[in-house]
């Protein structure tokens, strides 16, 4: 039998080029794994702490991959998965804060899965068959008993866990600088907006075309803003769960500060751990 083809992903030629450009963030990088495998040894049991935990270990998986797209010089995609590293920082961090609004980011899951049920229903019926009539018991119960807290002035249910916007609870966290700029140009290109196409124009006037990779093109504004996001995270969760572990975040947060310290924009992303 012949062996399959075997693909090669990326662009390893362009390898040398992105390293040399970020050399003291990849080596940084370097030094995460062994940290991530120490702050992420301990287990917790505390539902509160225990969601801290995923929510920090999902950004530090992120950060893995957002290696893999910088290094293959796939810029304006690496700041599409950062802008999703952010938000996930920002929630370690806010419930941190504000453990009182714990209780409301777990119980919109059920607004969530009456949602599906609905769809399902409506769109999809036969597929109730192969559902326990548990489970949907289960999902009608608790919807009703926590969609009360979930409704506006006239009755409508909002769409997201907390009554704050994602932008007030950046400013919330004293990090709406970092929301209105990185955040924001993320966003025009995750959503495809003509401001978001815009910025991904090649920057030879003369291509009239899109930017692809392999380029620096955004590579680096990706890498920043998702390590910044990884020391947020982590950071906070170890601050709530781990005091043991904190020499590790400390770590973590002072690799961040070598890795960029000569890289513009360094003072406006590093803000975004220093002010919570």
């Amino acid at each position: 039998m012949e062996a399959p083809t075997m693909i090669t992903p990326g662009y390893p030629d362009f390898w040398p080029i992105a390293y040399r450009e970020h050399e003291k963030f990849f080596e940084a990088a370097d030094k995460t794994e062994p940290l991530m495998n120490e702050i992420f040894s301990v287990g917790q049991a505390d539902p509160m702490h225990k969601v801290l935990r995923h929510l920090s270990k999902m950004v530090s998986n992120s950060f893995s991959a957002l290696l893999i797209l910088g290094i293959n010089g796939f810029g304006n995609d690496a700041m599409k998965l950062a802008r999703g590293m952010f938000e996930i920082a920002l929630t370690v961090a806010y419930l941190k804060q504000h453990p009182e609004e714990f209780d409301d980011y777990m119980d919109y899951h059920w607004i969530i899965a009456m949602k599906r049920h609905e769809y399902v229903v409506k769109h999809a019926p036969d597929l109730l068959k192969q559902i326990r009539p548990e489970a949907v018991q289960e999902i009608i119960t608790n919807y009703n008993k926590v969609i009360p807290k979930f409704k506006n002035k006239i009755g409508k249910v909002r769409g997201r866990w907390s009554k704050k916007s994602f932008a007030q609870i950046a400013e919330d966290l004293g990090v709406a600088a970092n929301y209105e700029t990185p955040y924001r140009f993320a966003s025009g290109m995750h959503h495809g907006d003509v401001s978001g196409m815009m910025m991904q124009f090649d920057p030879d006037h003369a291509v009239l075309d899109v930017n692809i990779a392999p380029a620096l093109e955004w590579v680096g504004e990706a890498l920043i803003s998702g390590h910044a996001a990884l020391v947020i995270a982590v950071s906070e969760y170890v601050d709530c769960c781990l005091p043991d572990k904190k020499s590790s975040a400390k770590q973590l947060e002072a690799d961040f500060v070598e890795a960029w310290k000569n890289k513009e924009r360094r003072q406006e992303d590093a803000s975004a751990h220093e002010s919570l």
